[in-house]
């Protein structure tokens, strides 16, 4: 079983799943698995961001996870699905191809002994979530027991993640030639001071495990020419909050907090996500935590479970791999790791049905 785990974990890295890749044949591959051990499959979404839904009989554990990754990016040491030392490397390895593969290996054996079980894949986990959106309307959704988001959790509990706030930011000057800047406005300069005050934002809600707002200044634009004063400058900026903090409420503090820098400027919302918060004492976070004697665990990236807390309570975060090593250059998954997933999660499968078959 180890053997075919680890080809196939290393065929999987091996097919393009970033935004810029057809995510036809990475989903190809999955469901032609399921296919294989006579799970009903049923597609949803479009081309551009299909979503997978493998049924095994009814009422089971529904193991949720995506296919997609970022761009691999620069500065490897080891090459796409390089196998060394226990470690399986490559784009996606620890999020979250190799928890995929821990829950095709699972639903294989679960299936051989009748055990109902749910599989539910996406595709565009990475950037939109219509997938998840598009699965969390469906009754096996809304009806299991438990569904298991297999982000990277390095095997321990997790029943708490951070939201999202992405902000685009403008500010506007005046063109003048760079030799005579005081005939002009400059708008990056203006942007500096818009982003430093920004920097200065705490927020007024911390969270015990998950901490206070954090962000990310991702991306910054303005000017055309060196020798002249930019009329315009635009900024992006990632930020993570933990509940019980609301988007909307964020986005209200953070433009009452830039308005007090006395600087013209625009802002936009690009994205938000709510952050999670699960009962830890709730009696199916419980069992899995006796299954897999694990830790607790909170995250502090955002993922599918987001879309699922919102038609089903009994969601829960457990998966292969580490946190910390998701889009990093050199990102890897410890295969027994990926095995000791895979046999948790039949285990908490079985616990769940309570011994009855499909």
């Amino acid at each position: 079983m180890k053997r075919q785990m680890v080809d196939m974990l290393a065929d999987l890295i091996k097919i393009p799943s970033d935004p810029f890749s057809d995510k036809q044949e990475v989903l190809d591959y999955v469901q032609s698995f399921t296919d294989q051990i006579h799970m009903r499959n049923t597609l949803f979404g479009d081309a551009t961001a299909p979503a997978l839904l493998a049924e095994y009989g009814q009422g089971g554990v529904v193991l949720s996870g995506h296919l997609d990754t970022p761009p691999i990016g620069d500065y490897w040491s080891f090459s796409q699905s390089q196998f060394a030392s226990g470690r399986m490397y490559g784009r996606g390895a620890a999020d979250m191809k190799g928890t995929v593969i821990a829950m095709l290996q699972a639903a294989q054996d679960l299936v051989v002994r009748k055990v109902p079980v749910v599989l539910a894949l996406t595709t565009d986990e990475e950037t939109a979530m219509q997938g998840a959106q598009a699965l969390a309307k469906t009754l096996p959704m809304r009806r299991a027991k438990a569904i298991v988001v297999g982000e990277p959790t390095g095997l321990r509990v997790a029943y708490a993640e951070k939201g999202v706030l992405d902000l685009a930011i403008e500010t506007r000057g005046k063109a003048a030639h760079g030799a005579m800047p005081h005939l002009g406005e400059n708008a990056i300069s203006k942007m500096m001071r818009i982003l430093r005050g920004l920097e200065g934002f705490k927020g007024r809600i911390a969270h015990p495990e998950l901490g206070s707002v954090t962000m990310n200044i991702g991306t910054i634009n303005g000017g055309t020419r060196i020798n002249v004063v930019p009329n315009k400058a635009t900024a992006e900026v990632d930020i993570r909050f933990p509940p019980p903090y609301s988007p909307d409420q964020l986005y209200r503090e953070i433009e009452e907090h830039l308005r007090r820098i006395k600087t013209p400027f625009t802002l936009r919302r690009l994205m938000s996500m709510r952050s999670v918060q699960i009962d830890p004492e709730s009696e199916h976070v419980k069992i899995l935590k006796e299954v897999s004697s694990a830790e607790s665990a909170v995250l502090v990236h955002a993922s599918e479970a987001v879309c699922y807390t919102q038609v089903n309570p009994n969601v829960v975060i457990f998966g292969a791999g580490e946190e910390e090593l998701s889009h990093q250059a050199n990102e890897y998954v410890k295969v027994e790791a990926v095995a000791r997933a895979s046999e948790i999660y039949k285990k908490y499968a079985q616990r769940l049905a309570g011994g009855k078959s499909a």
